[in-house]
C-alpha cells in the first residue's frame, strides 16, 4: 500500500481488520507471546469485513465455524451497521463510512444477492480510492473518481457530441433497441439517450 493511505483503509478497498478489531467483531489469535498473529479466531469473531466492502456475520448453521445464533442476526447487524456509522477517522474525526445496510435491503443499489455479505458498506467520500469501495459519485482519495464514463461510436452516433445527462447502466439496452429500430425490452427502466443519436 502507498505511504499516503489513511491507515484505516484495506489494502484492497473497504476497512482493514483492525477496524474490526477496534469495534469489538472480529478476534485475531495470538501468539505465544499474546501478540496478536494474522489468523482470525472463529470461535470468538461474530463478524469479519472481507471483499473489499462486506461484512460476513459469522453465522451458525451456515458458516463453518459460526457462533453467532440465527435469532440474533438481525440485533447484531443493526448494532454493526450503527458503529459504522459512527466510527470515524482518528486524524479528520471525519465519518469514514457512507452508506452501510443489509444485505436485502442493497438491492436498491444494485448489489445483494447470495455472492454479497450480510452487510454492504462503502466509504465515505475523501476516503474512497478503489474502483468499488465508495458510491461512483464521490470523489476519492487522492483526487480521484470512480465516475463512469459512457462512450459511444458508430454511424448512428453524433461525432463530437457531450451530454450533460446522466447516463445510467439501464439506458444502454433502450439506447441500442432505439438505434436498431427494434421493440425496446418489456422490462426496460432506462430511456434512450436520445441526445447523441442522429435520428
Amino acid at each position: 500500500m502507498g505511504e499516503n493511505v489513511p491507515p484505516i483503509l484495506g489494502e484492497y478497498g473497504g476497512l482493514n481488520l483492525g477496524v474490526m478489531e477496534e469495534l469489538g467483531y472480529t478476534v485475531r489469535k495470538k501468539d505465544e507471546n499474546g501478540d496478536p498473529v494474522d489468523e482470525i479466531d472463529w470461535e470468538k469473531t461474530r463478524a469479519v469485513q472481507i471483499r473489499s466492502n462486506y461484512i460476513y456475520i459469522n453465522l451458525k448453521g451456515r458458516d463453518k465455524y459460526g457462533i453467532v445464533e440465527a435469532k440474533d442476526k438481525y440485533d447484531l447487524e443493526e448494532q454493526i451497521i450503527s458503529d459504522l456509522y459512527s466510527y470515524r477517522d482518528k486524524a479528520t474525526g471525519k465519518r469514514v463510512v457512507g452508506i452501510a445496510m443489509r444485505n436485502k435491503d442493497s438491492v436498491v443499489l444494485g448489489l445483494g444477492g447470495a455472492e454479497c455479505g450480510d452487510i454492504i458498506f462503502t466509504i465515505n467520500e475523501g476516503f474512497n480510492r478503489l474502483h468499488g469501495d465508495g458510491l461512483s459519485t464521490a470523489e476519492g482519495y487522492a483526487q480521484t473518481s470512480v465516475t463512469p464514463v459512457f462512450l459511444a461510436a458508430g454511424e448512428d452516433i453524433k461525432e463530437g457530441k457531450i451530454t450533460d445527462r446522466v447516463i445510467r447502466q439501464v439506458d444502454v439496452a433502450p439506447t441500442i433497441a432505439e438505434i436498431l429500430d427494434v421493440r425496446k425490452p418489456e422490462q426496460c427502466e432506462g430511456a434512450p439517450v436520445y441526445q447523441i443519436l442522429k435520428k
